[in-house]
């Protein structure tokens, strides 16, 4: 086969591959403008930083950074959660994650539960938290609140 017409056969073909890849991954117009990942900070009186993913199916997955965030010193798991609609551009979440003590015990349980407001632009967003902390073991958990509620504000951008 003539190497000119393999050129000008796979080149439209490759072009056309690689643009339907790329097309598959725009979200669907009808999917909802909170799902997505964000980079998200608060400057407040005990400061983080922390990537978050809405997921399609209202599930979220939450890892913030042990350097700013002292609940997560000298461990945590990441945040686990589910999400919901409440209104135009308002949303609730909520998320537990474990923590351990310096020796790597289980130690306690955060419990988080937050208002989010979505930016008209869909590309922010500012919540307000509440965390409870309770003891937790292998045993029982949540156990007795150890502390809480610690209200926390935050802002996020998309990633």
């Amino acid at each position: 086969m003539d190497r000119k017409y393999v050129l000008a056969l796979g080149l439209p073909l490759i072009a056309l591959a690689l643009g339907s890849l790329s097309m598959s991954a725009v979200p669907p117009q009808n999917q909802d403008p909170l799902i997505g990942t964000w980079n998200v900070s608060s400057p407040g009186q005990s400061p983080f930083i922390a990537v978050m993913t809405f997921n399609l199916g209202g599930t979220t997955v939450e890892y913030d950074t042990s350097g700013t965030n002292s609940s997560a010193s000298p461990g945590e798991t990441i945040s686990l959660g589910k999400w919901r609609k409440t209104g135009n551009l308002t949303y609730k979440f909520g998320a537990e994650n474990y923590i351990y003590d310096s020796s790597g015990n289980l130690s306690l349980i955060a419990v988080i539960d937050c208002g989010l407001s979505l930016a008209p632009t869909l590309n922010s967003y500012a919540d307000a938290c509440a965390l409870n902390f309770y003891q937790c073991s292998l045993s029982q958990c949540p156990g007795p609140l150890f502390s809480g509620p610690v209200s926390v504000t935050a802002t996020a951008v998309r990633f």
